[in-house]
């Protein structure tokens, strides 16, 4: 019993005086602040991208998502909070497509049409920004090809434009799909 009530005369003595409240207060506030922190982890593969609903955007983060397994991506429909989650390294990175992206496409204007969006932490976002534009390539292929007919065969015949366009498409599938362009060796060096 005597141990209770010097306790209870000694926590009151010294609640009487103004640094214990500052110092409670103090990490009252630190812990306030640092909720909300997360350290990003080494095996964070999150991606987010912001499409504004635009068909060409949506294409080439379907082309993203079905790539590989390598990458979550988590479409979100404002960039406030995908920015959000990329400083909270919720996200490794994040692409912010361009409001008018499709008629700039259209247009055959690009620069500046995709953000990125990158923490200090960002570890593998390169990797993923040549993911997304090997996706983008991928899908604006086609389209190249069927802007420039004009330039590459000149004025022939019509009736040939559809057919020769069709076989094109299909050549760039076939090289898309296969490594006859551009093929690796691998081979595993074991230690003696």
């Amino acid at each position: 019993m005597k141990t209770v009530r010097f306790l209870y005369y000694h926590l009151k003595a010294i609640l009487k005086h103004r640094e214990p409240w500052i110092l409670m207060a103090t990490v009252v506030l630190l812990v306030f602040v640092f909720k909300d922190i997360t350290f990003p982890s080494v095996d964070n593969t999150r991606v987010g991208v912001v499409t504004y609903d635009s068909y060409r955007a949506d294409a080439v983060a379907d082309g993203l998502k079905s790539r590989s397994g390598v990458y979550q991506v988590t479409v979100y429909d404002d960039p406030y909070s995908l920015r959000r989650d990329v400083q909270k390294g919720e996200l490794e990175c994040g692409f912010i497509f361009d409001e008018e992206f499709d008629q700039k496409a259209d247009r055959g204007r690009l620069n500046g049409s995709i953000e990125y969006v990158y923490s200090p932490y960002t570890t593998k976002g390169l990797v993923a920004k040549e993911a997304l534009f090997a996706s983008f390539l991928q899908n604006y292929s086609n389209d190249i090809l069927a802007k420039n007919y004009s330039k590459m065969f000149g004025n022939q015949d019509e009736s040939l434009k559809g057919e020769i366009m069709e076989l094109l498409s299909d050549r760039n599938a076939y090289y898309i799909d296969s490594n006859d362009i551009f093929e690796v060796d691998f081979r595993q060096e074991t230690d003696k």
